[in-house]
């Protein structure tokens, strides 16, 4: 059963369409694969953002969250080349890579004449301080829902392995990735990190995120684009994140030994 948005307007919200009665898209309406969380989040940054978006999203697409997401899928990823691998196209059995669901997404603006939507990693630059590195990833999504578009957050988990190959040196493997919604903001950033409310389109709900510096300032390893083309940064290179209902993200057989994040890692909006 879908859910509801129950939670009053965030902090930074103000001036988009009321959403307390709107169900939030579910990826499971796309009964072709279950790895449709890119696009159902493209859906829902439609639904939920400032009227120009919401007008795509209920008089362009279709009629119903199935239609829609097989049209949206259709048009700007199964049969359009991937930017990281021209030989393939952009939809595939992993869903669609961050690079090539920016594309699509630009395409859609381009074809309804808005502007282009921004978008980055969140690693942390070279030289910047921690506190910095909250402030500034904080204040990308801040701007985004101020200027009425709820931006998209990917998030990946990493696990630490020992396995036989590697003389059971414990190294870090990347675990699993999932894109939501950022609906609102639920507190400022303080030392820590800052809280915020998001549309999870895994059984269509709303969660709560908690996206913070590394508490104990153990190191770790995450990655910066895709393992093939991609650079293993190492230290504490992402914001983590507290996703406690998020059950797309946690990493499957994992042994109480293991040690398991989760990285704020690719943001979508206009910022």
């Amino acid at each position: 059963m879908k859910m509801f948005l129950l939670c009053c307007l965030g902090l930074a919200w103000a001036g988009m369409v009321n959403a307390e009665d709107l169900a939030i898209v579910d990826q499971r309406d796309y009964k072709a694969s279950s790895n449709a969380c890119t696009p159902a989040s493209v859906l829902n940054l439609l639904k939920f953002s400032g009227p120009e978006y919401r007008a795509i999203y209920e008089k362009e697409l279709g009629t119903t969250d199935e239609g829609r997401l097989n049209r949206l899928i259709d048009r700007y990823y199964r049969s359009r080349k991937s930017v990281l691998y021209p030989s393939l196209n952009r939809w595939g059995v992993h869903g669609i890579h961050t690079a090539d669901a920016v594309m699509g997404m630009n395409e859609l603006a381009d074809d309804f004449g808005l502007k282009p939507f921004s978008a980055s990693y969140l690693d942390r630059k070279e030289g910047e301080l921690v506190q910095d590195h909250i402030e500034r990833c904080f204040g990308m999504i801040e701007r985004s829902l101020k200027r009425n578009v709820t931006p998209i957050l990917s998030i990946r988990s990493y696990v630490v392995r020992h396995r036989e190959e590697n003389n059971f040196e414990p190294l870090w493997e990347l675990g699993r990735s999932h894109s939501l919604v950022i609906h609102s903001i639920k507190s400022e950033p303080d030392m820590g990190g800052f809280e915020l409310v998001a549309l999870d389109p895994w059984e269509g709900k709303e969660v709560e995120l908690y996206v913070h510096r590394e508490a104990n300032g153990q190191p770790f390893n995450a990655l910066v684009g895709i393992q093939e083309t991609g650079t293993w940064k190492v230290g504490r290179p992402f914001l983590l994140v507290e996703a406690p209902w998020v059950s797309s993200v946690q990493p499957r057989n994992l042994k109480w030994s293991e040690r398991f994040i989760i990285t704020a890692n690719f943001l979508i909006g206009d910022f």
